[in-house]
Formats: structure tokens, sequence, C-alpha cells
């Protein structure tokens, strides 16, 4: 199963940046839009609209398999505006659907192995957002969008074989199917250019589920899911050049299980969190994150477990003077065990870095316990 991965606008510290995609932007090139009133809307509103449809398909051979690719994205965007004075309102929409395939078919003949395979991975993917503005002229705007995507996965494959050399056969199937769900929102107030507060939101869900089978003489096969979920938010304060000030929140967590037929399953659940506050103030900048992470897993009777903790700071005055530093204490443990190093284990490490007029200088330390041990770079 995969996982989440985990993500600057020139107005926005740095820090405010990784909780949500800005993935809607209210401007376009004005020569890709068709500039149009649509008639059934009875109030005089400026009417722009704009849309693709991209596909293609392809065969190869790879060896003694034909593969065929396919792909098909459809994409739309309108844009509705009016002016009332120095006012002016707009709101955009846009949607996509996207679907890719490939299959892979073959027969193998040869002194070691007849047989036959038929495989398959597909993606759909739909996404709709809008966002709505009201700006005025000579001052500032407000904006509020949101965005929805929504997405499947799927793979499949069969193989059926046999070695002439003993007479065995064989016959494999696997399948694995996921779907994830994400839901994000915008908004900004900014009372005069380059001045305002900045909010973000990002939500996301999904899961999978995963089989394999074999039989070759045996058998065997295991069975896998995994539930998982996030969250994440960035605010900022933007005063121009002067000054800008934000954070970031972000949280996941996942559940999952896994069985290897006919010997056991096997279980297991990890959290993590990040936080992150920085700014600028003129030349000075600051930044400061923290971070926890927990994953604990189950097989049988044995538990295993880990988790760390991570801060952060950096400091610096342009050019002048800058200090970073870091900080980590990690503890990973086996139970039950009867050995006194694997029952738990302690890890503190930090690094330092100054820097002044242009002249660095570093240190760091990893410190252990049981067993016990200390290094210093």
């Amino acid at each position: 199963m995969g996982k989440h991965s985990r993500r600057k606008p020139s107005y926005l510290p740095k820090v405010a940046v990784g909780a949500a995609p800005l993935a809607l932007l209210l401007t376009g090139p004005a020569s890709a839009l068709a500039t149009q009133t649509d008639p059934s809307i009875p109030l005089p509103l400026d009417h722009q609209r704009e849309g693709s449809l991209d596909r293609g398909v392809g065969f190869t051979s790879e060896g003694d398999t034909t593969v065929f690719r396919g792909f098909l994205t459809n994409t739309e965007r309108n844009v509705f505006s009016k002016d009332v004075g120095d006012v002016r309102t707009i709101a955009d929409v846009r949607r996509s659907v996207s679907e890719t395939i490939e299959t892979r078919d073959g027969v193998t003949a040869r002194p070691d192995k007849v047989g036959a395979l038929a495989a398959a991975k597909t993606s759909e993917a739909v996404k709709q957002g809008q966002r709505e503005a009201v700006k005025v002229e000579r001052y500032g705007s407000v904006v509020a969008g949101n965005e929805t995507k929504l997405e499947r996965t799927g793979a499949r494959l069969t193989e059926v074989s046999l070695d002439p050399r003993t007479g065995v056969p064989t016959f494999a199937s696997e399948d694995e199917r996921a779907l994830r769900v994400a839901e994000g929102t915008y908004h900004a107030v900014r009372p005069l250019p380059r001045v305002g507060v900045i909010n973000e939101t990002d939500q996301q869900l999904g899961g999978g589920l995963a089989r394999a089978m074999r039989l070759d003489g045996g058998f065997s096969g295991d069975l896998g899911g995994v539930l998982e979920s996030g969250r994440s938010s960035g605010h900022a304060v933007d005063v121009g050049d002067f000054a800008a000030v934000g954070s970031t929140s972000a949280q996941h967590g996942d559940g999952r299980f896994s069985g290897v037929l006919p010997l056991g399953v096997g279980s297991g659940a990890g959290y993590g969190q990040e936080h992150a506050l920085g700014g600028t103030i003129g030349p000075s900048t600051g930044l400061v994150t923290t971070g926890q992470d927990v994953d604990l897993a189950q097989h049988g009777g044995g538990l295993t477990g880990s988790g760390s903790h991570t801060i952060s700071g950096d400091l610096g005055i342009g050019d002048v003077a800058s200090v970073r530093g870091t900080s980590t204490s990690s503890v990973r443990g086996v139970l039950p065990t009867t050995d006194p190093a694997q029952a738990g284990r302690v890890t503190q490490s930090g690094t330092l870095d100054l820097a002044l007029l242009g002249q660095p200088t570093h240190t760091g330390f990893v410190a252990g316990a049981l067993p016990l041990e200390f290094k210093r770079f």
C-alpha cells in the first residue's frame, strides 16, 4: 500500500505552504479563453469558457508480451465575471475527469516454461473546484474557494504456467484496489494590495485492499489492507515587504492488517503530526517546527513499536548571522523479548549550526542507550 505523500507562493512564509495546495488560480492565459455570453443566463455577465479533450492509445511489444496503453482526459473551465463601478465579481469553476489503462497479455513457450499471462492497471480521477472573488479597483479583494478530488485505482494479474521438465503446473492471481478522496478550501481577505490574511485547509481519506494467491503443488496467499486519513491547515498574515507570519499543522494516521496464509496474520497502526510557525520581519527570518510519530505492529504474539519526537529552529538576520538547531528523541522496542537490547532502545541526537558574517561552524552528537553509546560529529 502506498502512503500519502505530504506537501510557496511568494506572499506566504515558507512555513505556511506545506499545509494545503493552492490548486486553483484566478488568472489564466487570456488567449486560451473563448469570450462569449451565455444566453441561458439572464444577467449580463461576461462568460469565458475553455475546455479540452485529450486521448490516446497505443500498442507495444515487450518480449513475448503485448502491452496496450490508453488514456482519456477531459477538462472544462468556466469564468463568470461582472463589473459594477470599481467592484468586480468573479466566479471560476473548473472540472476534470481522467482515466488511464494498461493491459498486458502474453503467451510464453520455452523449454522451462509454457504459460499465459493477463494483467491490467487502471486509474480514474474526478476533480472539481471553484473560486469566487470580489475585487475592488485600487484596493483589495476577498477570495473563497474549494476543491474536491476522487481517485480510484486498481490492478490485477493472472498467470497460468507449466514447467515441462517437472510437469508441475502453477497458478498465480493478484488483485489490488484503492480509493481516495480529498477536499480542500482556501480563503483570503486582502483589504489592501499585498496586505491580508490567508487560510487553507485540506482533508484526505483513503483505503486499499490487496490479495495474492499461488498454487504450485501447494498453496500460499496473502491478504492486506490499509485505511489512511489526514488533515492539514495553513494560516498566514501578510503585511507586504514589512512582515509576514504563518503557521501550518498536519496530522495523519493509518490502520492496517496483513496475513500470510496459512501461517498467520498481523496488524498495525501509525500516527504522526507536524507543526510549524515562522515568519519574516524586515531582514530577520525565523522558523520553528515540531514533529511526532508513532508506529505499532503486531504479528503473532509479538509487538514491535517505534516513536520519535523532533524539534528544530532556524533564526537568521540577513547575511549577518544565522542559527539552526535540531533535536530528535526516538525509542524502539520489541515485546515480549528476553533480550534487553531489543526490549527498548532510546536514542537522542542533535545538531547546531552557527554562521557569523559568512563563517560557519557545526557540531552534532548521537547518544544511545541499551546498549550505551555516544558519537560526536
